[in-house]
């Protein structure tokens, strides 16, 4: 079943105002996906002009250096997509492992309706901009290998 209009005005009508202009202006969306995501803020009389707000955070990640008063902020850029949502949250485990505070966005989209999956950009992974090389790092190493487990279940070095 192909994503169509419709259900793409579906999934906009459920988000709110400052989710689905983030969404049109992110880039990430097809240009059916867009147009649809603007009609919607019209509809609702909502300002297309304005900026986006920075993603919510929807839990509240604090940084794993043992300093409990050190609360992420600045900017968060992605690192990468997926298109399942278990990929992103492996990849969001290791990096909090690695004490990179990283957030999975759009991930109960993709699971409630795989077909929304393209609509939406994929599974997406963001970290804090002052945290983006490290996170491609262990990324990266990720897609290698690094992390992979030997035949006793061991991580190999």
């Amino acid at each position: 079943m192909p994503v169509t209009r419709q259900s793409l005005l579906e999934h906009f009508q459920l988000l709110n105002n400052d989710a689905v202009l983030a969404l049109s202006q992110s880039g990430d969306l097809t240009d059916l996906a867009k147009e649809v995501a603007e009609e919607e803020l019209r509809r609702r009389g909502g300002d297309l002009t304005k900026p986006a707000a920075a993603l919510p955070v929807q839990n509240d990640h604090r940084l794993s250096s043992g300093d409990e008063s050190t609360s992420v902020s600045g900017n968060l850029v992605l690192i990468a997509r997926y298109s399942t949502a278990l990929d992103a949250q492996l990849l969001q485990s290791r990096l909090e492992v690695e004490g990179v505070p990283a957030f999975v966005v759009d991930d109960n989209i993709v699971q409630t309706n795989a077909l929304l999956t393209m609509a939406v950009g994929g599974v997406r992974v963001f970290v804090p901009e002052s945290c983006s090389a490290r996170a491609c790092e262990i990324a990266r190493g990720i897609e290698r290998g690094d992390y992979a487990l030997d035949e006793n279940n061991e991580r190999s070095e």
